[in-house]
């Protein structure tokens, strides 16, 4: 993340700001969460699971309320859900460098207005 303070110019935040909504509105199908795998044991005791080898299955994990769940994943959907997942990453990332932009936008217009008006 950049810090945009040091930029004298609010005409340059604005087409930086520009450049980012541009990246926002391309973008792709997303979830937010992460895809982990998780190893249990099925409970069928002459299972190979009841000697060690547990079972491997896909989930993607969230939180709701501060309490973390989870959404079973197919095998076949395991790649595209991964995509989802770095779709939303990507996609918060640009939001929150949109925010900057924004606040540095809102400071810059505070200090023109000072001097403008002849204050410092």
């Amino acid at each position: 993340m950049k810090d945009y303070r040091v930029q004298k110019n609010i005409n340059w935040l604005t087409k930086k700001r520009q450049a980012l909504m541009k990246q926002l509105a391309e973008c792709k199908p997303f979830v937010d969460g992460s895809v982990v795998k998780v190893r249990r044991r099925c409970g069928n005791k002459n299972c190979k699971c009841a000697k060690g080898e547990k079972h491997e299955s896909l989930y993607l994990q969230y939180k709701v309320k501060g309490v973390t769940t989870g959404i079973y994943i197919p095998a076949e959907l395991e790649e595209e859900v991964r995509e989802w997942s770095r779709e939303h990453k990507r996609i918060k990332s640009v939001m929150q460098e949109v925010s900057k932009v924004q606040k540095s936008i809102i400071k810059k217009y505070v200090t023109e207005k000072k001097l403008k008006k002849g204050r410092t």
